[in-house]
């Protein structure tokens, strides 16, 4: 191959420069770039996902929104059912269950990341965060009547776990 044969070629995407090499030849976001959100659906909720660096390195949260808190006039025993899960939740390490301000009940999650966290470790560690909250999930789904009902993806940065 000749040199102006070379030269001749477009550079590669831009994107590539937000790209680190690591040593076992896998490929990671820089550091600076390190900031990303998804969606995805888990356990018939839509969960919004988002990577943020933290003094302590990098992590990742979620959120889903599940519904309404139960009125006591929904019920009396539904609603302390619904919050002896809620409690319950809590004893769990990373992802739990949480009533806002607005009386809605969410799942949140949070855990870190490696430094040189790649594709397949993020969305690995999406997946265990929701393992994690599943037993609560499915026990507030045969709870709750309005389980499941659409609704928007939240940030998982607007709620702090």
């Amino acid at each position: 191959m000749n040199l102006p044969t070379v030269f001749n070629h477009p550079p590669g995407p831009a994107e590539l420069n937000e790209l680190d090499v690591l040593d076992d030849g896998s490929v990671a976001l820089k550091r600076e770039r390190a900031s990303v959100a998804f969606g995805f659906r888990a356990c018939g909720l839509p969960f919004s996902a988002e990577t943020r660096l933290t003094d302590t390195g990098p992590v990742l949260q979620i959120a889903a929104d599940i519904g309404g808190d139960p009125y006591t006039a929904d019920g009396v025993e539904m609603r302390e059912a619904v919050h002896a899960v809620i409690r319950s939740s809590h004893t769990s390490p990373s992802c739990r269950l949480m009533v806002s301000k607005q009386k809605h009940i969410y799942c949140v999650g949070k855990a870190h990341l490696s430094e040189t966290w790649t594709p397949t470790a993020l969305l690995t560690v999406a997946a265990e965060l929701v393992l994690e909250a599943r037993p609560y999930l499915m026990v507030l789904r045969d709870i709750l009547p309005r389980w499941a009902k659409p609704h928007r993806l939240i940030s998982a940065t607007s709620l702090r776990a």
